[in-house]
């Protein structure tokens, strides 16, 4: 079952990650090509640092619920990567560029889920 809150919070993550990416493309992440946050490892880093924290903070919770919300958070930031990629441009490989932000928004968003989930049992106790 999808957490709508979730969701929508990585959506938004993803979101501000590209903004700012695209305003500070030259100056902070050294692009190259347009800004997209596969263009530039230091992009990557960036969003993917973004989806983990934003994961930390919804993952409060116990471990199968801090999966739960961690995996809607990466449905959000994907189907707003879908839409940005859509707006820039997608070019002829899209598809992979799909896939592959999709694994680092997935793979960013768990290991926040499961951060969170480890800090409130070590907050808790």
């Amino acid at each position: 079952m999808i957490r709508w809150k979730s969701a929508l919070l990585g959506a938004g993550s993803f979101v501000v990650a590209h903004l700012v990416e695209a305003a500070w493309w030259t100056t902070w992440f050294r692009g190259v090509y347009a800004p997209w946050f596969l263009n530039s490892g230091r992009a990557v880093a960036f969003t993917a640092g973004c989806q983990f924290v934003a994961a930390v903070i919804v993952s409060a919770a116990d471990q199968r619920e801090a999966l739960v919300r961690s995996i809607s958070l990466a449905a959000g930031a994907v189907a707003a990567m879908v839409v940005v990629l859509v707006s820039v441009g997608p070019g002829t490989l899209f598809p992979i560029a799909l896939g592959i932000g999709a694994i680092v928004l997935a793979a960013a968003s768990v290991a926040g889920g499961l951060a969170g989930s480890a800090l409130r049992r070590v907050i808790k106790s």
